[in-house]
């Protein structure tokens, strides 16, 4: 029978250390950041991957402890650091789908129906809530974090106490990451961007033509109606489009670190 020999401490102090990298990672994972989702329910199920993955990561953990003198502390804050650089460079990756929701929302002309959303703990607009939504619906249900979990039990042994890998000496791998970040959320935003673009061009020939028209208002109805149809017509390409560039920056992240 697998278990956790409880009469070995230094068994006690590595399956302490393996929860806390894998709890950092999950409080920041897709559907697990969401603060509607309880801080009891998500130790818990941590915990329940952390007894699965125990007897697989036992080993390179033990290691760590023997190496080091059992600096018990020195090694929580070691594992706690890297679960939330590894966690926060996976949620960056969601935050392209709402940083293209902000453009698209500030295009359609709906920025002033912004609110405060309690589950994310901040000011969001209609674009922005819709999107992360699907995207999240989307990789949980097809299955997209199992990879994850695969990518976090292969960072124990390339990432480890006294050997961190690429993880810090690559810095072109950081800066090509990033700004990829900021061109897919421009390309996911393009069609409402361009939409706009040549709306905006029409609307100031027709302000120039008909100068007694009141083209504020005009342009306003229009942009919102217009920016509708545009992402209606354009969603399943969008949220195709959208789940594909998460798998190769996820891909990308994790093959980097392991």
């Amino acid at each position: 029978m697998i278990g956790l020999d409880i009469y070995n401490s230094n068994s006690l102090v590595a399956f302490w250390l393996i929860f806390t990298r894998l709890v950092t990672i999950m409080f920041q994972m897709p559907l697990f950041d969401n603060k509607a989702v309880p801080g009891i329910v998500k130790i818990l199920f941590t915990a329940l991957i952390t007894f699965a993955f125990y007897p697989v990561l036992k080993t390179p953990v033990m290691n760590e402890i023997a190496a080091s003198g059992g600096a018990f502390w020195l090694l929580t804050a070691y594992h706690a650091g890297i679960g939330l650089l590894i966690g926060l460079l996976v949620r960056v990756i969601i935050q392209i789908f709402v940083g293209a929701g902000s453009i698209i929302t500030q295009q359609v002309g709906f920025s002033a129906v912004a609110y405060f959303d309690p589950s994310l703990a901040q000011k969001v607009g209609p674009f922005e809530t819709l999107i992360n939504w699907t995207i999240v619906v989307t990789i949980v249900m097809s299955g997209a974090l199992l990879p994850m979990f695969k990518g976090i039990h292969g960072s124990f042994f390339s990432i480890n106490f006294f050997d961190l890998g690429r993880f810090y000496s690559s810095p072109k791998f950081y800066i090509d990451f990033f700004r990829s970040m900021f061109s897919s959320a421009l390309l996911l935003a393009s069609p409402i961007l361009f939409t706009n673009m040549v709306l905006m061009m029409v609307m100031g020939i027709i302000a120039r033509t008909v100068p007694q028209m009141n083209i504020l208002m005009v342009s306003f109805v229009v942009n919102i109606g217009v920016g509708l149809l545009v992402f209606s017509a354009n969603a399943e390409e969008f949220f195709h489009t959208a789940f594909k560039i998460y798998v190769e920056k996820l891909g990308l992240w994790f093959q980097f670190i392991n």
